[in-house]
């Protein structure tokens, strides 16, 4: 058996199990029964060649005959159904759907006519039906072509570019075998191998939807290759030596299975690497340091330092052009820029831009790709989508690939912790298509979660660190108040023993400035105390509306005449597990604070009551509720907003710069935030963010400790407050029956 007839057994039999295997696999599509179809005929060309290579015709003639006869009607059948598959694997118009069966149709004729008549004995006969089936072979690599000139997406282009090659290369090598086969040229048969290489990439293509898995694949395929070499030659080692010997032959054989059991696994990973890092130098570099970054961030508890690091590691490999992270904002609904490597991105991701993220986390999804996004909205679009769920995806598909484009991200992994999405890890190489393969995410994968993580951890330690300060704090401040009022009573005492009016010119002036300033030093020891010691809060189920609408009535009298007070509710909201008498001290301090910065101009105040959109959460998550402050100030400018909630932090000439901060610590011991919106010119809102009670708890009994948390009614029915503009959001409409029986019902 010469080599041409091995090489055809092989391609027959590497032929005939793909086809099988994608015949046998469930829920197969069209374009997967046209591939098994495509590639068992090609199995049995390669089959009957086998068979003319063993039954030469000198001896077998009419078993050499048939041979002949099945070589030619399978060959011209390879066209028939190559066509068919390329023809629905490339969803091409009509028009040239129907003249690509017809040529293949013409093929397989011409085909069928030649090998049962005499033709089948005539060498020019032979050598021109070859010479048809490859020129119709070609059509599939113009189809290729084709489509290859008019797709947009990057990824498919290079898709189709590897296919035409491919397919030109076999069909190449397998006119050179024919004109071997005619010639006794010696060249090497590389057609069936070519052409089996090409059939399992084609497999690998319908299986895989992205080019870095292929490399992946092909990188596979050199490293067993390697592997297997050296497997052989510790068995050709160890068995080559025994000759005639078949007892010590089979000892030896029994001891080099051994061996190569013991030595596969660390040969296996030691080759795949040197193969990695032979032929992918840059992706190799970036497993390595992904892998490193596993270690080294399971010790960093600060998220500022472990980003830092993790960016820079990633983005010095060479293996991304953009890397960020993004983190719930607290500011806003949405995700605000943290850091980045490369061009930035959008410094924030909003609500409605992240929408499509967020339900694909909220589907178990861990990493949202680039790629398959836009393979998927082609494919959509090509089925010419009419039901309202396949549009429904679309427009998802749509807005998460406008926020992989906002954020520059080829794959974006979302962060979470406590059941809800806080943040993203983006990765992108706009050099290539599909940057990433799949180890290479798997890795990401990992650590992103190492990240999630970290940031939960971060959260607990500020928690404990804050706690530890106020405890410090607290013990300090009994000690440093007692030591500052004695002095400071005595003094003030003292002054008021003094008639101001018995004092001769500026003295008595003077004398009035010393007891104004020890009654405001008084003031900042006080708000220094209620700062430092811990809180007494007695929480319960409370009404936010009825809160604001009473602090405003307690309020509204302190506002000067020419500022408007306005208040917007939402009847909707739910209620809050609180303490109403400390909810009030923040509105009554923020409203204050509107006050001062408008100063003796006039202006507007509006406090409002909100139920956002949820945002961010998994299902089972609570929801949660806003109250805005609003103004008409002058604004805060943007360098001031990390400082304003810093305890002693003020613009003010008076100010002791402790409002802030108590209306912070009292936020956050409710299990909220507080924020402020602001630019300078356009006024400033303070944005006070609470988890809700769920609809169907019942309330809260907690032991009363000190206050009375207010009932929960409507401001609307229980205080009418005519000095106050007040606007009520309705809760929306049931709709309107629409069968004639619910319109009967419902007027009856």
């Amino acid at each position: 058996m010469d080599i041409r007839t091995q090489s055809a057994v092989f391609a027959s039999l590497v032929g005939l199990a793909l086809g099988l295997s994608m015949l046998l696999r469930p829920g197969r599509t069209r374009v997967v029964t046209l591939y098994s179809v495509f590639a068992l005929t090609v199995a049995g060309y390669y089959l009957s060649l086998f068979f003319t290579g063993i039954f030469p015709s000198p001896t077998y003639p009419w078993v050499a005959r048939v041979a002949v006869g099945l070589t030619i009607l399978l060959a011209s059948a390879v066209p028939f159904t190559a066509v068919a598959f390329f023809l629905e694997f490339l969803g091409v118009s009509k028009g040239t759907y129907m003249l690509g069966r017809r040529l293949a149709l013409l093929s397989a004729v011409f085909g069928l006519a030649v090998a049962v008549t005499p033709l089948a004995e005539r060498t020019w006969a032979r050598f021109a039906i070859g010479v048809w089936i490859l020129g119709t072979l070609l059509t599939s690599v113009s189809l290729l072509l084709h489509r290859l000139r008019s797709q947009e997406s990057r990824i498919e282009r290079f898709r189709l570019m590897y296919l035409a090659i491919g397919a030109g290369a076999s069909i190449l090598f397998t006119a050179l075998d024919l004109i071997d086969r005619r010639y006794d040229i010696p060249l090497p048969p590389l057609g069936p191998i070519l052409s089996t290489l090409y059939l399992f990439f084609l497999a690998q293509t319908l299986l895989r939807l992205r080019l870095m898995d292929l490399h992946e694949l092909l990188g596979k395929i050199a490293s067993q290759t390697v592997l297997a070499i050296i497997l052989a030659a510790v068995f050709t080692v160890l068995t080559a030596w025994v000759q005639q010997n078949t007892s010590l032959f089979i000892f030896n054989t029994v001891v080099a299975a051994f061996v190569i059991i013991i030595l596969m696994e660390p040969l296996r990973v030691k080759v795949e690497e040197r193969v990695v890092a032979i032929f992918f130098r840059e992706r190799f570099e970036l497993l390595r340091v992904l892998s490193a970054l596993r270690a080294r961030m399971a010790t960093v508890i600060d998220i500022s330092e472990v980003t830092r690091m993790m960016l820079d590691a990633i983005h010095e490999t060479g293996r991304a052009t953009h890397t960020s992270v993004y983190l719930l904002a607290e500011d806003r609904p949405g995700y605000r820029l943290f850091d980045s490597r490369g061009p930035p991105p959008e410094n924030v991701l909003d609500t409605a831009a992240a929408r499509g993220l967020l339900l694909a986390a909220a589907s178990g999804q861990k990493a949202v790709l680039l790629e398959n996004v836009e393979h998927r909205l082609q494919a959509l679009k090509l089925q010419a989508a009419e039901g309202k769920r396949q549009r429904d995806e679309i427009k998802r598909l749509q807005d998460t690939r406008a926020a992989l484009l906002q954020m520059k991200a080829g794959i974006s992994v979302p962060l979470v912790g406590n059941d809800r999405v806080i943040g993203f890890l983006n990765l992108y190489d706009e050099r290539v298509p599909e940057a990433y393969a799949s180890d290479e995410i798997a890795l990401i994968l990992t650590v992103a979660e190492r990240l999630a993580t970290v940031l939960e951890n971060s959260k607990l330690y500020e928690k404990i660190r804050e706690r530890d300060r106020l405890a410090a704090l607290g013990e300090m401040a009994a000690g440093l108040a007692h030591e500052i009022r004695n002095p400071l009573g005595a003094i003030k005492g003292a002054a008021q023993c003094l008639d101001p009016k018995q004092l001769p010119g500026e003295d008595g002036e003077f004398l009035e400035v010393i007891v104004e300033e020890v009654n405001r030093l008084n003031g900042v020891v006080t708000a220094f105390l209620d700062y430092a010691r811990p809180l007494k809060q007695n929480f319960g189920p409370t009404d936010l509306n009825e809160v604001v609408t009473r602090t405003m009535r307690l309020i509204q009298n302190d506002v000067p005449a020419q500022m408007e007070l306005a208040v917007q509710l939402d009847l909707t909201l739910p209620r809050v597990d609180a303490d109403a008498e400390q909810l009030k001290q923040v509105l009554i301090n923020l409203v204050q604070n509107a006050v001062q910065a408008i100063g003796g101009v006039a202006g507007r105040i509006t406090v409002s009551t909100v139920k956002p959109d949820r945002f961010g959460d998994f299902r089972g998550t609570p929801e949660f509720v806003e109250v805005h402050v609003s103004d008409t100030g002058p604004g805060i400018p943007s360098d001031q907003h990390p400082h304003i909630f810093v305890p002693f932090f003020t613009t003010k000439q008076k100010g002791t710069g402790l409002g802030l901060a108590i209306c912070q610590r009292i936020v956050k011991n409710h299990g909220g935030n507080i924020s402020v919106q602001s630019r300078p010119g356009e006024g400033c809102t303070f944005v006070i963010r609470m988890p809700a009670l769920p609809a169907e708890q019942p309330p809260v009994e907690r032991p009363p400790t000190e206050g009375t948390p207010f009932p929960a009614t409507r401001p609307s029915a229980a205080l009418p407050l005519p000095p106050m503009e007040v606007q009520e959001t309705p809760p929306p409409k049931a709709p309107e029956p629409k069968s004639k029986r619910d319109r009967k019902r419902k007027a009856g």
